[in-house]
């Protein structure tokens, strides 16, 4: 007999990146915004790596608007319940028939910026 493994399946991707917005700053500079959710925390020099392989923009400034320290709190929590791993059915626990509980995963989100001028 097989025991079914019960998994906490995450739902949320590792990471996203959205385009926000953007706005002409005047002669000639650009802004372009984006938002980088991850369920995990992005240390500041990965967002840069991100930045510098141009998936955060390009030009001569790069910043960050939020918390990037290590110490940034969840920007919210995504409830998981427990699977099945094989059949995705909730998950019982096979000795008391009781079902798993649901978990509270957090994700955390990372205002970034971009800007260049036109000759970029």
């Amino acid at each position: 007999m097989t025991t079914a493994r019960h998994i906490y399946r995450q739902t949320r991707p590792q990471l996203t990146i959205e385009l926000t917005g953007g706005r002409s700053l005047g002669r000639c500079y650009s802004e372009t915004t984006y938002r980088v959710t991850s369920t995990r925390k992005i240390p500041r020099d990965r967002l840069l790596v991100l930045n510098g392989e141009g998936f955060l923009g390009f030009g001569q400034e790069f910043g960050i608007n939020s918390p990037c320290d290590g110490e940034e709190k969840p920007a919210g929590h995504d409830t998981l319940p427990c699977v099945n791993e094989d059949t995705g059915e909730p998950g019982v626990n096979p000795y008391s028939g009781m079902s798993y509980p649901d978990i509270q995963s957090p994700y955390y989100v990372y205002e970034c910026y971009s800007r260049c001028d036109s000759g970029d």
